[in-house]
């Protein structure tokens, strides 16, 4: 008998004799079916029901019932089962379209662990012309989801193109028109203007025209104006077109309608009247059968556009510091919003042609347009407020009787939790979480930024991670005591509702230690870790057995991952401690840390003691891509980064101002902040996806978070 024949015989039998400890008596759906179930669809079957069909099945008729065990295994997060049955497919001869369907389970399996490199490099093995029509919709999803994930935003366009012609289920289709529209919106403007000459419709029926170029002008009205006048003027004759395929009409006009949403969706009568044109230039187009929630309901996602805004900030005290960093953050986005909208006017009047508008006979978009240009060229009037130096009820009285339309703040909580109750009819951003029970009004926002919401982050991300026990490391102090409990109560409720759905899967609590300013990290950390325990049994038994024992300490087996709430310096002794602590030979402990351990480091050198530290912080303090750091670095030097990160809540609390109805309304909506990605909660309250990074060598290096953008 040859090895690899003993091999799959080993393995076989270990599967054999799994199945029958894990089934004693499998009753429920599917148990009288003939055939194993459809992959890549969803079935009810559990995996140990598939498991013991395959046993009942001969070779090698009995491949498909394997199959849909690792499907089934995966989705009940069995992870090492599904690695043994794999291996054995893998064993085993298949026919192509098997060894496809099984590459795709695999690269399944390694999403499900956020092995996302490894998937992507299993998804180009496989071959979406050789599955079946479940299977290559299920490629297509997947290979969307990790190109969103990693914010290549073209190639999940590009992906999402091949995938929305083929679904059939209408909630999908909805599902997936609402992410091609989002990742459009990512793309560089002027990617979406390529298309930007009208099409020739292939819809004989359609009441259309060869509009060429009418689009490729800056002015809005001019170019909707020429396309009514046309439209009215002549009949479909594409004689001297050339006819695009469905094809390219597709893809145009998807790229037509992201560059009119790009551009004016924070003007609803522009918006609306866009794609009002769009629909007659596309008529025939499939996206307007489930057009994206973001073009639906536009009245009700028109954005705030205050004509005063009122900033409510302690800009005198004990937190005059953190209140004018804020305060720069939202002046600088005050006068670059002021910029961009000068700029756009500019470009509209630079191509802006009063008699095409004529032409049309249309006074109302005359008059829509106008106001839409007076809208983008007139800033807010900004009124701040020192919460110091007046009561809450003098700053409420203030904003009734000079109008205000919008109110950034207050800062604190108590504050917050005086003021709201008196605006109830004015939109307020609050920059600190809603007081329990409190908010009072649907046009009521929360954006905190908080070391309680970073760390449910961290618990996320760590659960995320496949880590089943955390120990966390914290100051003794009532910021360290709040953080951790807000760490610990997320951890709970994550392996609660894991537990929920898989009662096999063991759970353990996350469990904290504290340390003071004055500790000594070298017994701090052998109680955390146990090895003191360890030292004190090496001790008793050289004790009895009256001689010295060659034995080395030993630190606790059960905790593998730590988190770290601690400033820089605190850090840079705790590493160090930690390393000589844990066992030499015991596999590494992932570590992580908070954004408070992320620091500059001109000399470079501490970074390099950080070395395969994990830590979380504001997006554009870890992935610049607008370079907004190295701006403010360059008029507002030699800044510590706490102060940079409150910057980036005043920039983004101003931006937000336009944002809020349409996060609001509109469903998967998100917006990119500096701070991260924003989103808006059921309670109105404002989330943020931090970023999160690595140390080698000295370096950052980005790490994709594993939770999903989506």
């Amino acid at each position: 008998m040859t090895t690899a024949n003993l091999s799959k015989r080993v393995i076989h039998f270990y599967l054999v004799a799994l199945s029958i400890l894990l089934i004693s008596a499998c009753t429920g759906v599917g148990q009288d079916k003939k055939g194993a179930p459809t992959l890549f669809t969803e079935f009810y079957e559990t995996a140990e029901y598939l498991l013991q069909k395959a046993e009942e099945v001969k070779e090698p008729q009995n491949t498909e019932w394997q199959l849909a065990a690792i499907q089934a295994l995966t989705k009940e997060s069995k992870y090492v089962l599904a690695d043994s049955v794999i291996e054995y497919l893998q064993n085993k001869t298949l026919n192509t379209q098997q060894k496809n369907h099984l590459l795709l389970l695999i690269a399944d399996n390694q999403y499900a662990q956020n092995q996302l490199d490894d998937t992507m490099e299993t998804l180009k093995r496989v071959d979406p012309e050789l599955v079946s029509v479940p299977a290559k919709l299920h490629y297509l999803k997947l290979k969307t989801e990790l190109h969103v994930r990693n914010k290549e935003h073209q190639a999940a366009v590009d992906t999402l193109f091949e995938l929305t012609p083929l679904l059939t289920v209408s909630k999908q289709k909805q599902q997936y028109n609402d992410l091609m529209l989002s990742e459009l919106n990512m793309l560089d403007p002027s990617v979406l203007n390529q298309f930007n000459s009208t099409p020739v419709n292939n819809n004989k029926s359609a009441t259309s025209a060869p509009v060429s170029d009418v689009t490729k002008g800056n002015a809005f009205d001019s170019e909707l104006a020429a396309i009514e006048a046309e439209l009215n003027a002549r009949q479909t004759n594409n004689t001297n077109e050339t006819p695009l395929t469905d094809e390219q009409a597709f893809v145009q006009g998807w790229y037509s309608l992201a560059s009119i949403y790009h551009r004016y969706q924070l003007r609803t009568n522009q918006l609306l009247r866009g794609v009002e044109a769009w629909k007659l230039l596309y008529p025939a187009h499939p996206v307007i059968d489930y057009m994206p929630s973001q073009l639906k309901n536009i009245p009700e996602a028109s954005p705030y556009q205050p004509t005063k805004i009122a900033v409510l900030l302690p800009l005198t005290g004990r937190f005059k510091k953190p209140a004018q960093a804020i305060q720069y953050g939202i002046s600088y986005a005050f006068y670059n919003q002021a910029d961009d909208k000068k700029r756009q006017q500019e470009e509209q009047d630079a191509g802006y042609d009063t008699s095409l508008v004529n032409s049309a006979g249309d006074a109302q978009n005359i008059s829509s347009a106008r106001s839409d240009r007076d809208y983008i060229a007139t800033p807010p009037h900004m009124l701040f407020l020192d919460t110091n130096k007046m009561s809450m009820q003098e700053i409420a009285d203030q904003l009734h009787s000079q109008h205000i339309g919008f109110v950034i703040g207050p800062l604190l909580k108590p504050n917050v939790e005086v003021l709201l109750p008196l605006v109830k009819d004015i939109p307020v951003l609050a920059l600190n979480g809603f007081p329990a029970d409190q908010r009072t009004s649907s046009i009521h926002y929360a954006f905190p930024l908080s070391p309680e919401g970073e760390a449910e982050q961290a618990a996320e991300v760590i659960f995320q991670n496949k880590h089943k026990k955390p120990l966390l490391l914290a100051p003794n102090s009532d910021f360290g005591r709040r953080t951790a409990a807000a760490f610990e109560a997320r951890w709970k409720s994550l392996s609660e509702a894991q537990q929920a759905t898989d009662e096999t899967v063991e759970s353990y609590p996350a469990e904290t230690h504290y340390f003071s300013k004055d500790s000594d990290y070298g017994k701090f950390l052998a109680s955390a870790l146990h090895t003191d325990q360890s030292k004190e049994r090496i001790s008793q038994m050289q004790g009895m057995l009256g001689r010295k024992l060659e034995a080395e300490a030993r630190s606790r087996r059960d905790v593998d991952a730590i988190y770290i709430i601690s400033k820089r310096s605190e850090l840079l002794f705790i590493k160090p401690f930690l390393s000589v602590t844990i066992s030499p030979f015991a596999e590494n402990i992932p570590l992580y840390a908070s954004s408070r351990s992320h620091s500059a480091d001109i000399t470079n050198t501490q970074d390099k003691e950080l070395t395969g530290l994990t830590f979380s912080d504001v997006n554009f303090l870890i992935n610049d891509e607008s370079q907004m750091n190295e701006k403010i670095q360059a008029i507002w030097p030699k800044q510590r980064l706490g102060t940079l990160r409150l910057f980036a809540l005043g920039y983004d609390s101003y931006n937000l101002i336009e944002q809020l109805k349409p996060l609001q309304v509109i469903e998967g909506y998100k917006f990119p902040g500096l701070v991260g990605e924003l989103t808006l909660d059921a309670s109105n309250t404002v989330e943020s996806k931090l970023s999160w990074a690595t140390y080698e060598d000295g370096n950052l290096v980005e790490v994709t978070s594993p939770l999903s953008s989506q």
